[in-house]
C-alpha cells in the first residue's frame, strides 16, 4: 500500500475546477497554464497573483508573460514541494497553512478508530453511548453555528454570499455535519481527498466533545463517498509560529495521521514591469 506521505498529494483543493469557479465568484481571474490554476486579482490598474499548491515544475517564463498582461506587481507562490524558485524571497506571512495532518481512510473503520488517541476514543465512545447524532447538509444551520463561534473568538468568516458561492461551486463535492445546533464542520472534496475546511462550535460543544463526533462521522461519510485521504487543512508549524493554532492542532492530532510539511510561502515583486 502506498505511503500516505505521497498518496494523492497533488489533489489539493486549490487546484480543483470547483475552487477555480469559487474564486471567480469572488472576483479573481483564473488563468490555466499547463493544467495549473493561477489566481489574479485586479487592484485598480494593477494586480496581484497567487499560485498555490502546485506539483512539479512551473513554467515561470510563460507565467510571467501572462502576469505582465494584467500588470501584476506581486506574485505569491505556495507549492506542495520543492526549493525556493529563482527571483523569489521567503515570506513571513503565508497565505495557507505550511503544515498539515493527513489520515489514511483506506483501512477499515475499526482500524482508523483504533489509531485515535486514548482520550479521543473514550470521548467518542461516551458520545455514541449517549446516542448523540449528527445531521448532514444543513448548510444554513452550519453557517449560523460558525458565525456564533467566530464572534465568540473574534474571528473573521466570509459573508453569506461568499459562503453560498462556495457551496454552489462545489456542488456534490461539499458536505457539512452539525450536532445539537452547537457544533458543525464543512468538508470539501477533490478527487479522492477530503479537506476539513471550516469548523466552529460553542463552549458547550467543546465541553461535550461534539467536535470529536463531527470529525469521526465526517471521516465515515467521506469513506462512503470513496475518499481515500483526510486532510486537516493546517496545523501549528514552529517555522511560522502562531500560538493561536496550538489548541486546534492538539485536537487534530488526537485523530492520528501523518504530518505533511510544505516549503512555505514565496513572493516575487514584478514592479517595474
Amino acid at each position: 500500500m502506498e505511503n500516505i506521505e505521497n498518496f494523492e498529494i497533488e489533489e489539493d483543493i486549490r487546484q480543483s475546477k470547483e475552487y477555480g469557479e469559487y474564486m471567480e465568484h469572488l472576483g479573481w481571474k483564473v488563468l490555466k497554464i499547463q493544467n495549473m490554476q493561477i489566481f489574479i486579482k485586479k487592484l485598480g490598474l494593477l494586480g496581484i497573483a497567487k499560485v498555490q499548491r502546485t506539483r512539479g515544475e512551473v513554467a515561470w517564463e510563460e507565467v510571467f508573460l501572462e502576469l505582465k498582461k494584467y500588470r501584476v506587481f506581486s506574485c505569491r507562490y505556495e507549492p506542495t514541494a520543492g526549493e525556493k524558485p529563482a527571483g523569489f524571497s521567503i515570506s513571513n506571512w503565508p497565505l495557507l497553512g505550511t503544515k498539515t495532518l493527513r489520515v489514511d481512510l483506506r483501512p477499515s473503520e475499526d482500524k482508523i478508530f483504533s489509531s485515535f488517541t486514548k482520550d479521543c476514543r473514550y470521548a467518542l465512545r461516551k458520545l455514541i453511548m449517549n446516542n448523540e447524532k449528527c445531521k448532514i447538509n444543513e448548510f444554513e444551520n452550519f453557517y449560523e453555528i460558525w458565525k456564533k463561534s467566530a464572534k465568540r473568538k473574534s474571528l473573521w468568516i466570509p459573508p453569506p454570499k461568499e459562503y453560498q458561492a462556495l457551496i454552489e461551486s462545489f456542488g456534490n463535492n461539499v458536505f457539512c455535519l452539525t450536532a445539537d445546533n452547537e457544533a458543525g464542520a464543512l468538508m470539501l472534496i477533490n478527487k479522492k481527498t477530503v479537506f476539513y475546511y471550516y469548523a466552529g462550535g460553542t463552549k458547550r460543544a467543546n465541553i461535550d466533545n461534539l467536535p470529536n463526533l463531527l470529525v469521526w462521522e465526517a471521516m465515515k461519510e467521506a469513506k462512503k463517498r470513496g475518499s481515500l485521504v483526510w486532510d486537516f487543512e493546517g496545523i501549528y508549524d514552529a517555522r511560522w509560529p502562531n500560538p493561536g493554532w496550538k489548541g486546534f492542532t492538539h485536537f487534530k492530532k488526537s485523530f492520528g495521521g501523518v504530518e505533511i510539511e510544505y516549503p512555505g510561502s514565496f513572493q516575487k515583486w514584478l514592479w517595474p514591469f
